[in-house]
């Protein structure tokens, strides 16, 4: 027989140590295999040729080498051959225990808000997603997505300053991932859509992490947009002819109370209204662009308010 000891390094990331241990007075050792780690087990002994390592009382298949690398929990030892063929005594039990696991978590939130300006139908506007990590973790692989309702058309997405966004028309959702996201950070996207029917329009915007979530209450946004359903005209002709002769609002019957304000391009009010009609039909003045004002009175009792320009022609 001859003499033989075992020694190890331990590795976690880039740090590294070493430890051994003699096999003289036969006794075992036990040490920590941190969560994704490993251990390098090395076998010394004198005129050994090959060796035999064992996990659990059980030969490891193709483990013949003097070195081991150990990437689970478990009874480690090992028996070293020399040139004859003598078999040493098996070594002293080197025992592998797991750590206790560290659990990565990333409290993301979401936020998503529409313009607080007053749409119309076939007007576009845009959303805002923002997302932010709360900690405590930096946050990876991060997904967030937003299907929009059938109300809205895609417009476009404005490049977000973190991660790449995309857009599925098929089946409508926008999908925006970013590889990391660190503890504390804030991110944003931009969505432009087209509003394609009236009434209360609601749009769910959701994120998700590789890591834990402590706080899952907080990955989903919920925006409400009433879309108006009125369509403001930006020209009309008031030339007798039967036809587009008044500034006339399509929708504007559906509203309980409204207020309708014309005003030059100095600044003078040359038609204010209220409860209008769609019957001003611009008497006494010329050609030209004037800005229009026009307040609606929802059935919520808010007032929505609408502003544009107004070009008259006569000639056509």
């Amino acid at each position: 027989m001859f003499n033989r000891k075992i020694s190890f390094v331990s590795s976690l990331l880039l740090l590294s140590a070493t430890a051994g241990f003699a096999q003289a007075n036969g006794s075992s050792q036990t040490v920590i295999l941190q969560p994704g780690g490993s251990l390098k087990a090395k076998a010394s002994s004198v005129n050994a040729t090959t060796y035999q390592w064992i996990k659990d009382g059980t030969a490891i298949t193709g483990a013949t080498s003097a070195e081991y690398n150990i990437l689970l929990p478990g009874i480690y030892t090992v028996i070293s051959f020399n040139t004859e063929g003598c078999a040493s005594d098996i070594s002293a039990a080197l025992i592998v225990s797991t750590g206790p696991t560290t659990i990565l978590t990333a409290d993301l939130i979401i936020n998503k808000n529409s313009e607080s300006r007053s749409v119309a139908i076939n007007e576009t506007f845009e959303y805002l997603i923002r997302v932010k990590n709360n900690g405590a973790s930096n946050a990876t692989m991060i997904k967030v997505q937003d299907i929009l309702p059938e109300e809205l058309n895609f417009e476009q997405l404005i490049t977000p300053n973190l991660g790449f966004a995309s857009y599925n028309q098929g089946s409508k959702t926008i999908l925006w991932e970013i590889d990391k996201l660190n503890n504390g950070e804030t991110t944003a996207l931009k969505i432009k859509v087209k509003a394609i029917k009236a009434g209360i329009i609601r749009n769910t915007a959701t994120v998700t992490a590789l890591e834990t979530d402590p706080d899952k209450n907080n990955n989903t946004a919920i925006d409400s947009k009433s879309i108006a359903g009125i369509i403001i005209p930006n020209v009309f002709t008031p030339n007798g002819d039967g036809l587009n002769d008044t500034f006339e609002i399509p929708g504007l019957e559906l509203y309980e109370a409204n207020e309708l304000t014309i005003v030059n391009r100095w600044g003078g009010t040359v038609y204010d209204k209220k409860s209008y009609r769609n019957d001003w039909g611009a008497t006494g003045l010329s050609e030209g662009t004037y800005y229009y004002l026009l307040k609606v009175k929802t059935a919520a009792n808010k007032w929505e308010v609408y502003k544009g320009f107004l070009t008259i022609l006569r000639s056509k």
